[in-house]
């Protein structure tokens, strides 16, 4: 067949219509700084460290990866992101199998922010409950913990986010934008009023930690080690597998960016901004606190004693809470709400390249891939039952971000490959650091029992392994199909990575 057939079509058809702050707003979502000073670090740090020192050394570390995706979202600005670098850096066999195995994991991720979304709300209704003394807060709290409820309320957000993606594709983006401006307010104010309670914080917060059943006995200080370099260094692969990572959301969409420029602000200014909500959030609470107070409670009670519901239990003003709430909640629906977009370009751009059936490429009137985003919400709530029969057997799934760390360190290595060819020295530097540094993230997610990848006796989790595996095996075999499918079509799949698709 003629060359132009390599493709599904000359032209994706998908809109510029994402501007800077969209663009910023979208890996702001994906990084997800207001979850990180939640439950996701602080309740797993080890004797000794201070979270905010790592969250420091954390950021810096990230910025080599901040200027690989920055310099390479600019220069291949196509949907998909770094499966294009990987795919036609390498072969459309590795390119599908990663980033499809990505997909995956970041669909079971989601999948479990769904789940767990119920719980999130339950924590904002118990610690208001408690605090202000409204029992029935305290009830509707314990009645969102049901496994169904838990489930139907997922469904229910998530499908909602899928909505406005299908009604119109732009719609998406704003969603994900006004849900990040709530919570970067919300959160401001959180910091606000810790700060405002520095000065006579112990008293401040005996109330609430007295509620929660969570004051510390007289002699607590004897049993928290003193601060330890080592220690707090040992927080980083928690900070950096988590957050800081997770930039690819802007590049992805690439194709649909207004202007250059924004790609570099939808780089740098999520990855910087996120830094700083990280260390400001986690500061105020040390210097609040004192080092022995807040890491007792961090390593004893880190799922009720954290900077959310610390900031709410310093203030009796009900519409404040509610507004830090609200807060607590649009972060962690920004996660979704970011997903759904991310989701939906990574299987647009395979199905591009004729690797994913061709229906995944269609857009409605509104520029929305509703096929792809129908596919999507269909796999969701599959998976969401997973937590609904096993909890243990579902969270053992966040073990499966080892896929994330090996994708990126792929990544990093395309780049080296580019930037041997191309001469290009600061992307030389900066991806040998990558490589590196994401080799050792690999390693602490495989073999720290943290990540839920193994057990604490240092077997393998077996569920979590088994995703793994077959997340890498079944991408692997969509591609060789799709090669063979396409063969006897008169079409030769690999002659699609051999050049940039179009825009």
């Amino acid at each position: 067949m003629g060359e132009k057939s390599v493709f599904t079509r000359e032209s994706s058809g998908l809109i510029k219509d994402v501007n800077g702050l969209d663009a910023v707003m979208l890996n702001l979502g994906n990084m997800s700084a207001g979850v990180a000073l939640f439950t996701s670090i602080s309740p797993y740090i080890p004797q000794g460290g201070v979270i905010w020192i790592a969250a420091i050394i954390g950021l810096f570390l990230t910025l080599p990866q901040a200027y690989i995706y920055s310099y390479l979202s600019r220069k291949i600005a196509r949907t998909g992101g770094d499966y294009i670098w990987i795919s036609r850096t390498f072969n459309g066999l590795l390119g599908t199998t990663m980033a499809f195995a990505l997909m995956i994991e970041s669909t079971a991720y989601f999948a479990l922010i769904a789940f767990f979304f119920s719980q999130t709300v339950g924590s904002f209704l118990s610690t208001v409950g408690l605090m202000d003394g409204i029992p029935s807060l305290v009830s509707l709290s314990n009645t969102l913990s049901s496994p169904l409820i838990s489930y139907l309320l997922g469904a229910l957000i998530f499908g909602i986010a899928i909505g406005f993606n299908i009604a119109k594709a732009k719609w998406g983006y704003t969603l994900v934008t006004i849900s990040g401006i709530i919570a970067m307010i919300a959160t401001v104010i959180a910091m606000a009023i810790l700060a405002s309670n520095i000065g006579d914080f112990h008293t401040a917060i005996s109330k609430f930690i007295s509620v929660e059943g969570i004051t510390p006995p007289s002699n607590y200080k004897a049993t928290v080690s003193p601060f330890s370099l080592v220690a707090t260094i040992g927080i980083l692969p928690i900070i950096a597998i988590f957050t800081y990572p997770w930039m690819q959301a802007t590049p992805a969409v690439a194709a649909e960016v207004k202007k250059e420029k924004f790609l570099k602000y939808g780089v740098y200014v999520p990855l910087l901004v996120t830094g700083l909500l990280v260390t400001l959030g986690f500061l105020l609470m040390y210097e609040a606190g004192g080092y022995y107070f807040t890491n007792y409670e961090f390593i004893n009670n880190g799922f009720t004693y954290t900077f959310w519901t610390v900031a709410m239990g310093l203030t009796n003003n009900l519409p404040l809470q509610a507004v830090l709430g609200i807060g607590l909640i649009m972060w962690e629906f920004s996660i979704l709400a970011y997903g759904v977009i991310v989701f939906a370009r990574y299987i647009f751009a395979m199905a591009f390249d004729r690797v994913f059936p061709e229906i995944f490429t269609r857009l409605n009137r509104g520029g929305s891939p509703v096929y792809t985003h129908v596919f999507d919400l269909a796999l969701t709530l599959g998976l969401l039952v997973f937590p609904v029969v096993s909890i243990s057997g579902a969270t053992s799934l966040y073990g499966a971000i080892v896929i994330g760390m090996i994708y990126f360190m792929v990544v990093s290595i395309a780049a080296f490959l580019i930037s041997m060819r191309e001469k290009i020295y600061t992307l030389l530097l900066a991806s040998v650091m990558e490589v590196a540094y994401f080799a050792f993230l690999t390693y602490e997610a495989v073999t720290n029992p943290t990540f839920s990848f193994i057990n604490a006796n240092g077997s393998p989790n077996p569920v979590t392994l088994t995703f793994v595996v077959l997340a890498f095996v079944i991408g692997a075999v969509i591609y060789l199909a799709s090669k063979f499918y396409n063969k006897k079509k008169g079409v030769d799949i690999d002659m699609a990575y051999k050049e940039i698709p179009p825009e």
